[in-house]
């Protein structure tokens, strides 16, 4: 458990547009601080989730919250995610299990004229990188890629190429994006991910129904008890 731990409702003021739903997390050795951040992000975080792969009320992605909370030593990440689980437990009343459901997800898979891609050559750790629609990685393996295009589409992505051992890649979804009129409809990341893979990189994404682990929310109170 935390030493100390502060949860308090977060307060957005009108007219921020975009800030209303920006949230920022931020974990040292130690000490653990959440902005603006809904109940269900606060779940992710504790439990290391992507968006899909959690289940439970709508509510869990209205209501926002601040927390700072600090550990008795300096605590690593990972130990930090698990002393979250704990405090939304306590404060939360949060009940959590493991199940396993059919979800829409892609698979990625082989291109029909073979992967453009080349082993990462030489030693050494690798990395990964990227900012809005540009993603490069050096020495990682593919499924890596897939969780980076799980982010971006915010849907399941299984790697499922059968490509063993690590790579350098490069996906660049700028070309794609068509010149944009006030009035026009979002812009349909699905389509250009799945034109940039297979232009640049000769693999597909390949849509699917999957059996894939989630975790339930079995039961959370709307507020949280006294700090």
């Amino acid at each position: 458990m935390f030493d100390v731990a502060s949860i308090r409702q977060a307060t957005v003021p009108q007219g921020a547009g975009l800030a209303a739903l920006r949230e920022a997390i931020n974990a040292t050795p130690g000490s653990l601080t959440m902005r603006n951040v809904t109940l269900k992000s606060c779940i992710r975080y504790a439990y290391d989730l992507k968006p899909y792969e959690v289940s439970g009320p709508d509510w869990l992605g209205d209501r926002r919250f601040d927390i700072a909370a600090k550990a008795g030593n300096a605590a690593p990440e990972e130990r930090l995610r698990a002393m979250l689980q704990a405090l939304l437990a306590e404060r939360f009343k949060l009940a959590v299990h493991r199940q396993s459901k059919e979800l829409p997800a892609y698979a990625l898979i082989m291109g029909k004229n073979g992967a453009k891609l080349q082993p990462a050559e030489g030693s050494g750790e690798g990395s990964m990188t990227g900012a809005a629609m540009v993603f490069q990685g050096n020495k990682m393996p593919l499924a890596r890629l897939a969780n980076i295009l799980s982010s971006v589409l915010k849907i399941a992505v299984v790697d499922m190429t059968g490509l063993e051992g690590h790579y350098d890649f490069k996906l660049d979804l700028r070309p794609y994006v068509t010149p944009r009129q006030p009035g026009d409809p979002p812009l349909d990341l699905s389509g250009m991910a799945m034109s940039a893979v297979q232009d640049q990189l000769g693999l597909k994404l390949e849509s699917r129904k999957m059996q894939l682990e989630v975790l339930i929310v079995d039961h959370a109170e709307k507020s949280q008890t006294e700090n």
